[in-house]
């Protein structure tokens, strides 16, 4: 992500933001904390604050830190929060507890075959957790290997709960159970691994086959 040095934007800044693969970030309000606003006025820029909305504001200025507490309690008494900048739209998002980038499988798995479901556990300014669930079908399997497909120049740098294995290009991870990789009819397991994102945010493609 990027904010423009005074919020100063045109076509050219956003040509040269798109080849690095940045996310512009501008804000919806502007707090005049800068200018010499005092904690009041502050208070009141950020009253006008909506869902999804961005204020500027400079951590170097007592009167903006206390505003802070005002300015929560003004959101929490209009049902609105803080939260993150999304790195895919550069605006706010309320934090949850189903992060954007879940997927769900909706077709029930045949017998004897097995499906990955992947979402998004964490993310961070620079990479992001990934968790694979592997679901066993209608009849147990003995192991099972999955595959996960990232996209350049993401590259995965570290797993759990699995063994891995790339292709030459290293956007194609396999992950093979650790030890003994059976599951019951309709149980699953879990495993995950973290992804350096540079500047790419978009989510890994997963897959499962049974050996």
């Amino acid at each position: 992500m990027f904010r423009p040095p005074y919020g100063e934007t045109n076509s050219t800044l956003k040509a040269v933001e798109a080849q690095f693969g940045l996310t512009e970030v501008l804000w919806s309000v502007d707090s005049q904390d800068w200018n010499g606003a005092s904690t009041a006025q502050i208070v009141q820029a950020a009253s006008n604050l909506q869902a999804g909305g961005v204020i500027l504001m400079h951590d170097g200025y007592q009167t903006t830190i206390n505003a802070i507490p005002q300015i929560v309690a003004n959101l929490k008494s209009r049902g609105l929060c803080t939260g993150m900048i999304s790195p895919s739209t550069g605006r706010a998002v309320a934090p949850t507890d189903t992060p954007p980038g879940t997927t769900t499988t909706t077709t029930p798995p045949p017998a004897g075959s097995c499906t990955a479901t992947y979402r998004t556990t964490q993310q961070w300014g620079d990479r992001f957790n990934g968790e694979v669930t592997i679901t066993a079908g209608s009849s147990a399997i003995t192991s099972w290997t999955a595959t996960v497909t990232v996209t350049a120049p993401q590259r995965v740098s570290a797993t759990w709960n699995g063994t891995p294995s790339w292709d030459s290009s290293g956007n194609v991870m396999t992950m093979k159970p650790n030890g003994n990789g059976s599951l019951a009819a309709g149980a699953s397991t879990t495993f995950g691994f973290t992804v350096m994102a540079n500047g790419q945010w978009a989510n890994p493609t997963v897959s499962c086959r049974t050996p």
